[in-house]
């Protein structure tokens, strides 16, 4: 009897482990069931792209079509599945039944990569022609990444018939433009300031 209910002890166990780790296999999906943008391994508040994101998906749950966003840079952001890098479609349907099975989300899911996009759920269908019109975003860079996933965002709400929040003014300029910028000026400034002065210690 004992051996009977250790047996059937060990069989739920492992079942339980073997369905975690079908749910672990990316980690994209430990994320989303919980919040509605993956953004590889930051934190979306910190970023300007991960605000606009949380702000686009959340415009869009309160209009009843919500919709998660998985943002991945990297192959490392596909965990145990990097055969999926570069397959932003494939990987959407895979991740989206992964959300639906454990998870219980049955809303849209769009998924970002350098190479392009995947959508799948109900807004899938014309939100895929929608976002096959978009320039490839052509870049592992999260941030700008970010930026193009949440205007794949749009585009798909805009093609469902409905609208989000446009980009705040100023976000799209990155921090390090902003940086060699003034250093830019500041050196613009030196050089001119040298050459009068130059001039002015030459003159006779």
């Amino acid at each position: 009897m004992k051996l009977a209910c250790a047996t059937l002890v060990a069989v739920v166990i492992t079942a339980a482990a073997a369905s975690t780790a079908g749910a672990n296999g990316d980690p994209a999906s430990d994320v989303l069931p919980f919040t509605p943008v993956y953004l590889s391994i930051q934190d979306p508040k910190t970023s300007a792209a991960g605000r606009d994101l949380l702000t686009v998906t959340t415009a869009a749950a309160k209009k009843r079509q919500p919709i998660r966003v998985a943002v991945i840079a990297s192959k490392s952001d596909l965990g145990l599945i990097q055969s999926m890098w570069l397959r932003p479609q494939p990987y959407s349907q895979f991740l989206g039944k992964e959300l639906l099975n454990f998870g219980r989300y049955s809303g849209t899911l769009l998924v970002a990569m350098p190479n392009g996009y995947g959508i799948y759920g109900p807004q899938s269908g014309k939100g895929k022609a929608a976002l096959a019109k978009l320039p490839k975003p052509g870049t592992g860079d999260l941030e700008r990444l970010g930026e193009d996933a949440a205007n794949g965002v749009r585009a798909v709400a805009r093609a469902n018939g409905y609208t989000l929040p446009a980009r705040p003014a100023g976000s799209g300029t990155p921090a390090w433009v902003i940086v060699l910028g003034a250093l830019g000026g500041a050196a613009l400034i030196a050089g001119i300031t040298f050459v009068a002065l130059r001039r002015w210690l030459l003159q006779p």
